[in-house]
């Protein structure tokens, strides 16, 4: 019996239109805590019942694991992932509410109808039409429509009571704890060059962060520093020491109605700032 027929099942092939239709159109169109709570249901109905269908005897251990793994995802406790991932620049977002839990109850339906539905007979080639859409539909809910956009000229100035050197080494240790982060959830490790002092990732086509060098910097009364994501100036002495903020890019949602400039600033402050004042 090939379990695989069963992604034929005509309700799992709505639940898997009604995610995108929800994700691509509705979501953007409404914006609302129905179309939010929409895409949590259909996905907790399908995923499950797709990863079932494509790795037979693993029903229970799938179920479990998204059961879980959603709980897990929707707390608190996940933020300094989807901190890392953004920090590299992949868009990763979702919004704590516990009233999603209530979503879970799909999951047993979606247990019932797998166990209970009956195995089609559809084509193999219209059978893997459908396993790629479903995976397309799942991978594109991670990764909300949208666009990286650049903001310049912005100016904005942070002072922080300690020194120029003590600012300089708090900026070294938050880019080593995103890469500590990074190479404990990613799917690889990040490599240092030494010479440069530059964390790559994705064999040397990313750069994840860039070390300060204080003994080559100390003679210079501003310290231009770029990153992927932003530019800034660093200045100070023994007594004090400031962060201009130049520039700054950030991948702002199309859901998003607000200010984008001002956004783009709040995440580098969130980011960058919060971490250099613990």
């Amino acid at each position: 019996m090939n379990i695989k027929q069963k992604l034929a099942n005509p309700l799992f092939i709505a639940s898997v239109a009604l995610l995108v239709l929800n994700d691509w159109y509705l979501k953007q169109t409404f914006s609302n805590s129905f179309t939010g709570k929409l895409s949590d249901f259909a996905g907790l109905f399908a995923l499950p019942f797709f990863l079932s269908a494509l790795f037979p005897g693993k029903v229970k251990w799938w179920y479990s694991f998204i059961l879980v793994f959603f709980v897990f995802w929707k707390s608190a406790l996940v933020q300094p992932l989807i901190d890392a991932f953004n920090r590299i620049g992949l868009p990763v977002h979702r919004t704590i509410d516990f009233t999603d839990y209530a979503a879970l109850i799909a999951l047993p339906f979606s247990y019932y109808l797998f166990n209970r539905s009956k195995v089609y007979s559809l084509k193999p080639a219209f059978l893997n039409i459908i396993a790629c859409c479903s995976a397309l539909a799942f991978v594109a809910t991670s990764m909300p429509p949208g666009k990286m956009e650049s903001f310049n000229n912005i100016d904005k100035e942070y002072h922080f009571d300690f020194s120029r050197h003590e600012l300089i080494q708090r900026i070294n240790k938050f880019q080593v704890e995103a890469v500590n982060k990074l190479n404990n959830y990613g799917n690889g490790k990040a490599d240092f060059n030494s010479q440069t002092g530059v964390f790559y990732y994705n064999k040397q086509k990313d750069t994840v962060a860039v070390l300060l060098d204080y003994e080559n910097l100390k003679s210079q009364d501003t310290i231009l520093f770029k990153t992927t994501y932003a530019a800034m100036d660093i200045t100070g002495d023994e007594k004090g020491s400031s962060i201009k903020l130049l520039s700054v890019k950030l991948f702002i949602r199309k859901s998003f109605n607000g200010d984008h400039k001002q956004e783009a600033i709040k995440f580098f402050e969130y980011a960058v700032i919060r971490n250099i004042r613990k």
